[in-house]
């Protein structure tokens, strides 16, 4: 249909809130087009403003499309705004690093996605949720920067992480993950005594990439958790993240009640021996 019949019908109904400008584009259909972005955003409907989020989130890290998808972050429903920090996390753009920083602030499912977006971007504020998170409510957990801890778990619990969906969790772990199968195994035990899994499970494969040397006490410590999924994600972070003196830790896997953490535990076991074998032929 011409570009005036869209305009002269109102086949494109125009967003009644500010618009974000649109990227430098001469095509008259572009700016339509980005305007029928602006307005996705700001729908009535609850999916469709997450539609749209997502939607630009693949228009590339353009300073607009990174702004239009940060409106995402001051949406009424909390999804929306979870799914909005993700968003910003896979468009791969600095200047969406301020945005995500004060989304840190948010309920606890959105400051845990906006923590794992900002690491996705090179920026470890979030450090101490992770830290938290996988620590869970366990008493005998490791200690370290108390006064941190306490006021993360102000704003941040196990249970209120445990919201995330499966799909959001098997998304973030990616192809490298633990893998669906097993998150959709722990999700269905979030009501028993572990909730949070999948938020546990997160922590430990971002922390598996953290050079700060708590990670690795608190992974190695993490071994012991209750859920066997969580276990399998913290062998395989340990893999990346262990060194010799892990090895020892993770033979005791071995022997797990569940075979998908014996053989995260064995292929990690083997991985850090080749790594040890490398260095020490140097």
């Amino acid at each position: 249909m011409p570009l005036a019949s869209l305009l002269t019908f109102g086949l494109l109904a125009f967003p009644q809130s500010p618009t974000i400008d649109p990227p430098a584009v001469s095509n008259p259909y572009a700016r339509i087009a980005w305007l029928t972005l602006n307005q996705g955003v700001d729908d009535k409907d609850t999916n469709h403003r997450k539609e749209a989020i997502e939607a630009t989130g693949t228009v590339g890290a353009t300073p607009e499309a990174v702004k239009l998808a940060a409106k995402g972050l001051q949406d009424k429903e909390v999804l929306n705004r979870q799914t909005a920090a993700a968003t910003l996390g896979q468009m791969g753009s600095q200047d969406a690093i301020p945005y995500l920083k004060n989304a840190l602030e948010d309920k606890p499912e959105v400051a845990f996605t906006a923590a794992k977006a900002l690491w996705d971007l090179g920026d470890t504020t979030g450090r101490t949720i992770f830290q938290e998170v996988l620590e869970g409510e366990r008493p005998d957990g490791p200690t370290k920067m108390q006064k941190a801890m306490k006021d993360s778990k102000k704003r941040l619990k196990p249970d209120q992480l445990a919201m995330m969906g499966v799909s959001e969790v098997s998304g973030m772990l990616g192809p490298a993950g633990i893998g669906v199968q097993a998150v959709t195994e722990a999700v269905k035990e979030l009501k028993g005594v572990g909730g949070g899994i999948p938020g546990r499970a997160v922590a430990a494969e971002v922390l598996g990439k953290d050079t700060d040397p708590y990670a690795l006490t608190l992974l190695e410590w993490a071994l012991g958790d209750n859920n066997w999924a969580v276990r399998v994600a913290v062998c395989k972070a340990l893999g990346d993240r262990g060194n010799d003196a892990t090895i020892a830790k993770l033979q005791l896997l071995l022997n797990d009640d569940h075979h998908a953490v014996r053989y995260m535990a064995a292929a990690s076991i083997v991985k850090l021996s080749l790594k040890t074998q490398s260095t020490a032929s140097r």
